[in-house]
């Protein structure tokens, strides 16, 4: 029987240990407070800084956001970015990506990744400005000590949407399979963003690589022994692929039933079906804004799915909040 993830649930439970650390701030008066921008020509997000918006409230996170058009110079954004890494009572910065279709269609022919790139290397930085307020994890100084596998030293934080799914394959060992690691195991990532794919497989590449375990004070993914990685009889083993590299496994009949964890986030729907899946697979589906798992032919195949909506989702918002306030332990 196939178990289907309650992302909600989850988020709720962790908001509430994210609400009494809150307390303990205030308790020290020190006031948890992420400013964000976003772009009102993106709708998606405007709704997402909404979401956010409530439920950093709802922790006793104070949450300013401010609106910009593509149509303004980096510059002006920029200088706003400045400000915010000067002002102390800030201590969390988040750009809401938009949509590069939605961007490309207000400015034609321009580059998104470059303009993408001049706003988040504005984020303050301890290298830049002496505190990390990288809130989403998505500054290259950010991106580069992920792949380096030195974030956890330098006092940063994965993406949100990287630490839920993290959190998510944590909860499964805890809730469900006390056995199961995703350290021990092989795992495909589908889709290459900043966002999710990149990142994830950099960390859990390290991981692999050290057969390590992620220091208690993260204390979001999965906590494994030392010798649990090492002494099992599993090949353990992670690749990152696109939409063309899924393609070509596919032509190439190799199926992914080489695969126990699968985490896909293309936004494609019913891109992964049963019969391309090994029994007793692990799903996790960050599709966006529809799922990427057709579920009926999942159902009974896979031994844990999250569902769109109401997996990852709820948990990307909670993760976030978990950052800002893990942000704050290099400056208290």
């Amino acid at each position: 029987m196939t178990l289907i993830f309650n992302g909600e649930q989850l988020a709720k439970r962790k908001a509430l240990k994210l609400k009494a650390k809150v307390l303990a701030y205030q308790a020290k008066e020190i006031q948890p407070k992420i400013a964000a921008v976003f772009f009102k020509e993106d709708q998606a997000s405007a709704l997402y800084t909404t979401l956010k918006k409530q439920s950093a409230e709802a922790l006793g996170i104070a949450y300013q956001a401010k609106a910009f058009s593509f149509a303004d110079s980096v510059k002006v954004i920029q200088n706003y970015l400045d400000d915010l890494n000067q002002d102390p009572s800030i201590t969390g910065i988040i750009i809401q990506k938009p949509w590069t279709k939605k961007w490309l269609e207000a400015v034609p022919g321009g580059d998104f990744a470059s303009w993408w790139f001049g706003l988040v290397s504005h984020i303050a930085t301890k290298e830049s400005h002496g505190v990390n307020k990288d809130v989403d994890g998505l500054a290259p100084a950010t991106l580069a000590a992920i792949k380096a596998g030195t974030w956890m030293e330098q006092g940063m934080v994965l993406p949100a949407t990287a630490r839920a799914v993290l959190s998510i394959l944590k909860d499964y060992r805890e809730q469900v399979d006390h056995d199961f690691s995703y350290l021990t195991e092989k795992i495909l990532i589908i889709g290459q963003s900043d966002l999710l794919g990149k990142p994830l497989y950099w960390h859990i590449k390290k991981l692999m690589e050290k057969g390590a375990s992620i220091p208690a004070t993260f204390g979001e993914a999965c906590q494994i022994a030392l010798d649990e990685a090492q002494n099992s009889n599993k090949k353990c083993e992670v690749k990152l692929v696109g939409k063309q590299g899924l393609e070509d496994i596919i032509e190439q009949r190799k199926s992914l039933k080489d695969f126990r964890v699968i985490i896909s986030a293309t936004g494609k729907k019913n891109l992964l079906h049963g019969d391309l899946l090994a029994p007793h697979s692990i799903l996790i589906d960050v599709g966006e804004p529809q799922g990427d798992i057709d579920l009926p032919s999942c159902l009974n195949r896979a031994d844990f799915i999250t569902p769109v909506p109401g997996g990852v989702g709820p948990m990307t918002v909670v993760s976030l909040m978990a950052n800002a306030l893990d942000l704050l332990k290099g400056v208290v």
